[in-house]
Parts: structure tokens; C-alpha cells; sequence
């Protein structure tokens, strides 16, 4: 049978304000792109275009029903260990260390694991990290999970001190890494293969815009003030991304002034452990 992984789409929103300057550390940071996708490997999914015999061998990530339907197992270790091991080779040909998640990461619910994920990413390539995660910014974030779409911050009203900048992203995924994956290193155009809707050709705007989300910076999302802080909300529904895909979304909203009323912080995942 032939199974097509998954769906993407992105959303960017912009505070109207000057370009602030880019500090970076290592890797590919916004502006800049990756020149080509990054496949992964060890292969811990179904791959896009590929046929599987029904009871033949199968990614870790999957595994075949007494029916012969596929059937994701997303927290089984094998499925963890591989997409930490193709996250970390991706990483490499940045030249970026790999890392390491929380010891609780499995504990953690989907916005908590997809701040950790964003994190992982920026603060290894010198950005700085989103706080934290906000209740309220999750129920926008859930908002679009379940209608599988882009979330959306419709006013900067909506939110203490927002400055009405945000970036969001949705996904149909197995897990908050393989989302990060496919956001971070898939993101680019691969023709016929290609899973970013929104990459409609080589060099098209679309193409990479999830992974430049993750990383928006000052080229991405300019400070109108001094200083600005970025802050999520994450959004999960367990199957409902289509095809045994479970649906993730994340928002990610610039305010000015030091963020408050964070339940989760990037600094409670470095306390348990995570290192970039």
C-alpha cells in the first residue's frame, strides 16, 4: 500500500517595524536556507511514495493491525531513539552538535514538548529561546489543530503586550519531534515528493517558511520596541491529521516587556536536562 505522510501549511504574521540585526552562532539561520532537504536517517516513518507488503517490514514508528492497516506507535523507544538519531544527523550537516531532551520528556504534554523542540533548535544556532508556553496561547493553538490548519492571533488584543507579530505552524504528525523534523529539515522543495503545500516550486516563498518560523529572528519578526520576548501556545489532536497522523499546531507570539503568566518555561526543560 502507499501511504503519503503528511500535509503542511504555515502562517506569518508581521508588527510593521524596522529589520533587526541577526546574531548568529551556528547553522542556517533566516535569512538564510538549507540549500536542499535533509531526508532522515535512520528512516523512523513511512516514506512518502513508497509501497510496504501488508505484514513486511516496517519503520519503528508503525506497525501493522491484525487487519493489515498501518498503526502509528509514536512513543515506542525504538520510534524515539530513531528521530532523535535523524534530527541529530540533520543537525550535523549545519554543523550543530546533537541534543539532548528533557529527562521527563515523555511525561511532557504536546505545547510543553514543542516548546522544547523550538528551543532545541534556536538557542543551538544562537537564537534566543521562546519563554515559555502560555494556557491562552494554547487554546488558539488547539483551535487550529483541530481544523487542521494554521492557528492565528487575530488581534494584538488578544494578548498581553503583543506587539501583533507571530509566526504559526501545522503539521500532521507522529510526535512534537517528528513535526520539528519535517518543519525543520523537510521544509524545502523535493518536486513531486515535496510536503510543504506551500512550496510550489524551487525558490517558491513558501518553501522552508516552517522552519523560518521556528527560527524568526529580527529578519522574521522585527522588535517594534527596545526589547521583545517571544512566547507559544501549542496545539495536539491525537489522530487527526489525516492517515493515522495525529494534527500539531504551534503559535508563537511576540509581546513586549518580560512575558508573565507562563505555566512552562524553556528554563524548567534546561533544569530537566535539555541541552541544544
Amino acid at each position: 500500500m502507499r501511504v503519503r505522510p503528511f500535509v503542511a501549511t504555515l502562517a506569518l504574521g508581521f508588527a510593521p517595524c524596522l529589520v533587526a540585526s541577526v546574531v548568529v552562532a551556528a547553522g542556517i539561520v533566516p535569512p538564510r536556507n538549507p540549500s536542499t532537504n535533509v531526508n532522515a536517517v535512520p528512516a523512523y516513518s513511512i516514506v512518502n511514495n513508497k509501497s510496504y507488503v501488508v505484514n513486511g517490514p516496517l519503520p519503528p514508528c508503525w506497525r501493522w493491525s491484525r487487519s493489515g492497516q498501518l498503526v502509528p506507535r509514536a512513543t515506542y523507544p525504538t520510534c524515539v531513539h530513531d528521530e532523535v538519531a535523524a534530527t541529530n544527523r540533520a543537525r550535523s550537516s549545519e554543523g550543530i552538535g546533537p541534543l539532548t531532551l528533557p529527562k521527563n520528556f515523555a511525561r511532557l504534554s504536546a505545547p510543553e514538548q514543542l516548546l522544547v523542540m523550538v528551543d532545541l533548535e534556536r538557542v543551538s544556532r544562537g537564537e534566543m529561546p521562546v519563554v515559555g508556553v502560555s494556557a491562552q496561547l494554547n487554546q488558539y493553538a488547539q483551535q487550529g489543530a483541530a481544523a487542521r490548519r494554521d492557528p492565528v492571533l487575530a488581534s494584538v488584543a488578544d494578548y498581553p503586550d503583543a506587539t501583533g507579530g507571530f509566526v504559526a505552524n501545522w503539521a500532521g504528525a507522529l510526535s512534537a519531534l517528528d513535526a520539528n523534523y519535517v518543519w525543520m529539515y523537510t521544509d524545502g522543495w523535493a518536486g513531486h515528493l515535496t510536503d510543504n503545500y506551500d512550496c510550489t516550486g524551487p525558490g517558491a516563498a513558501g518553501c522552508w517558511g516552517h522552519r523560518d518560523n521556528i527560527l524568526a529572528n529580527g529578519s522574521r519578526l522585527p522588535c517594534p520596541t527596545s526589547s521583545c520576548y517571544l512566547v507559544m501556545g501549542g496545539g495536539f489532536v491525537n489522530a487527526g491529521g489525516g492517515d493515522g497522523f495525529s494534527s500539531y499546531a504551534e503559535l508563537v507570539v511576540q509581546v513586549t516587556g518580560p512575558p508573565s503568566g507562563l505555566y512552562y518555561s524553556w528554563a524548567e526543560a534546561v533544569a530537566e536536562g535539555a541541552r541544544p
